[in-house]
């Protein structure tokens, strides 16, 4: 399954993220994150707290820009989620 993750008019996906993660089961699931500008705080403890609820399951973040690529490597994202087609 393959979640398109779309900003609000401010640019945080918290709400969205959380909308779209709620009702996964237990399947691969990849998150697209090729239009959103910036990962808040509240956007990564989603992330964290559905990875620790589907550990056994594969996670990929696709299409990070080069900042939020940045954030997920400094708080070592990078080490709990597969990342693909990363910007350069």
């Amino acid at each position: 399954m393959t979640i398109p993750l779309l900003p609000d008019s401010d640019g945080d996906c918290t709400a969205n993220l959380r909308l779209a993660l709620r009702n996964i089961s237990d399947e691969a699931v990849a998150i697209d994150l090729e239009r959103v500008p910036y990962l808040s705080s509240q956007a990564l403890t989603e992330l964290a707290r559905f990875r620790r609820k589907h550990k056994d399951n594969r996670i990929t973040l696709q299409h990070p820009n080069a900042l939020v690529l940045r954030t997920l490597n400094i708080v070592g994202f990078n080490k709990l989620f597969a990342i693909e087609n990363a910007a350069a």
